[in-house]
């Protein structure tokens, strides 16, 4: 039986039937002109949001009784998180309610006295959620195995998705160090992202920084100088530069006005960070590789890692609920 980090789909029972409102509210034609509650106009007055600047629709669940709400509905605008009902309403539809995302570890050797006589392999298959403490879990088990050491090669396989190509991450608004614009990925470890944490030690003028992961064979300051002034834009203050893959440089400083701060960035090489995360995190947990970490696929044939015949392997989960929002 395989272990593996495995993430849950669920949705609010009613939320299929909100799907299916939906589509049948979206003829143009179908909904009549409301005018907006003395409410919610006084409301966009304040906030100084004109009324033809949004669109509305305020309707039952069930789909049986006329909308409590309808303003503007006829006028194309841009969907923004309500884009999310059609892909979880596809994810249910292909996927079904009750699906699994599992991650599952193979070996192709004996184990004896802690080290892995052979290769080890991680199989992604398209779980969105593996974010570092799941990976953590799924590497604790890994050693829970008996395995603290691998003679041959950790080995990543991505093959569960076809054509994996890394889109322009700043196509989408500009911002390319935004975890959120990774690209889809069969693997796809903590959004691609690294977490920076900057804790400023006064006495010392400098800020300590701890990354998250570590990024294996990937030079990262340990700390970066206080600089006078107060909090304001503190990324800027910092004149971080991400463009080198090997190195993580801050040519500026951290502000004495702020505080514990952290910032999420997107890596440099999106491709290749499954590898650095998984054998940075190996290593901060103990583990050793004797060969290398790189990319390749299960060989056919080879089941997944099992308990030995001695102990059974204990029943596990790391669980995340996806719900849809709007």
């Amino acid at each position: 039986m395989p272990f593996a980090a495995r993430t849950t789909l669920r949705l609010p029972p009613r939320a299929a039937g909100a799907l299916m409102t939906l589509a049948m509210l979206a003829p143009a034609g179908a909904l009549a002109q409301q005018a907006l509650p003395t409410q919610v106009d006084a409301a966009l007055a304040r906030a100084k949001v004109p009324r033809e600047a949004v669109t509305m629709l305020v309707a039952d669940a069930d789909g049986v009784r006329p909308p409590r709400l309808a303003w503007r509905t006829q006028v194309p605008v841009n969907p923004a998180s309500i884009m999310k009902l059609v892909t979880t309403y596809a994810a249910l539809d292909l996927l079904g309610p009750a699906y699994n995302w599992t991650t599952p570890v193979y070996t192709d050797g004996t184990v004896n006295n802690g080290v892995l006589n052979g290769n080890l392999y991680i199989k992604g298959q398209g779980d969105p959620k593996l974010v570092l403490e799941r990976m953590w879990l799924l590497l604790r088990h890994v050693q829970g195995l008996g395995i603290t050491t691998v003679s041959g090669d950790i080995i990543v396989d991505r093959s569960a998705f076809e054509n994996t190509v890394e889109g322009d991450p700043a196509a989408f608004d500009g911002e390319p160090l935004r975890p959120y614009n990774a690209s889809p990925d069969a693997l796809l470890v903590n959004f691609k992202s690294v977490n920076m944490s900057f804790a400023p030690d006064r006495t010392g003028q400098i800020a300590r920084v701890n990354y998250e992961p570590p990024l294996a064979s990937v030079a990262m300051p340990a700390t970066v100088p206080l600089v006078p002034g107060e909090c304001g834009d503190w990324r800027t203050t910092l004149r971080a530069d991400f463009s080198d893959v090997n190195r993580i440089r801050f040519n500026g400083g951290f502000p004495t006005g702020c505080g514990e701060k952290s910032w999420a960035v997107a890596y440099a090489d999106p491709r290749t960070y499954s590898l650095r995360a998984i054998g940075g995190m190996w290593a901060e947990m103990g583990g050793r590789v004797g060969g290398q970490m790189r990319e390749g696929r299960v060989p056919a044939g080879l089941k997944p890692a099992s308990s030995s015949s001695r102990r059974r392997w204990p029943r596990w989960c790391a669980t995340s609920t996806s719900t849809a929002t709007t």
